[in-house]
């Protein structure tokens, strides 16, 4: 019989279901984080409108991002298939077929990026000065798609193959990442909402550069 259930249940335990699960469960709590501190962050200006950009440019960068998220649970479900098989190319293949779309899919959004704030404006408008600033934050933001975006397949495909506490690390370093050079631009550099706006870029950036460094070792 080609499927075993005895053999089922001794690989699949609480043991390996927790180890696999609770390091998910630590790395989403951290995601709110990154907006929790560049809000912070802004906040210790004293300038409700900068506040109030920041909250318009996160929301327009953020639901962007979102739509990209089904590469994480198509490659996670790919990957597992193909794991399952011992099918080792595949793997590989899954992971780069993930990260190909995921940087077209990034650079699709940065040629549709001017569009899409025209449409988001004009559908919630705020005062001018507040509309400026977000699309300040906004035209940062973005150029941060390529990379952000082929984050999203590489978690999905360590997830696949179980190395969710990899996953978490990755988070963590990005907000911590994140905090320590809000701090110094904002603060030390007086950037104000763009130096958030680069904190997070170059936070995504290199967050992706250690993502690939991971993978790359996960597959020697």
């Amino acid at each position: 019989m080609w499927f075993n259930l005895k053999e089922f249940k001794d690989r699949i335990n609480s043991k390996r279901v927790l180890k696999i699960a609770l390091p998910m469960m630590l790395s989403n709590i951290t995601v709110p984080l990154l907006g929790f501190v560049d809000t912070a962050v802004i906040g210790q200006l004293g300038d409700a409108k900068l506040i109030a950009a920041l909250g318009l440019g996160s929301i327009l960068i953020s639901t962007l991002y979102w739509l990209c998220g089904f590469l994480r649970m198509g490659t996670t479900g790919l990957t597992a298939q193909a794991k399952g098989s011992k099918l080792t190319d595949e793997v590989f293949l899954t992971l780069l077929r993930g990260l190909l779309l995921g940087i077209f899919l990034g650079f699709f959004i940065l040629i549709i990026a001017y569009p899409i704030f025209f449409i988001f404006f004009f559908i919630s408008p705020a005062e001018v000065d507040v509309e400026t600033l977000a699309l300040q934050y906004a035209e940062i933001r973005v150029l941060s798609a390529p990379f952000a975006i082929a984050t999203i397949p590489i978690v999905g495909w360590l997830i696949a193959l179980e190395k969710t506490l990899s996953v978490f690390f990755i988070q963590v370093f990005i907000n911590l990442l994140n905090i320590i050079l809000n701090l110094y631009l904002v603060f030390q550099l007086g950037m104000g909402i763009e130096g958030v706006a680069y904190a997070t870029l170059i936070s995504e950036i290199i967050g992706l550069l250690l993502a690939l460094f991971i993978s790359f070792k996960s597959l020697v």
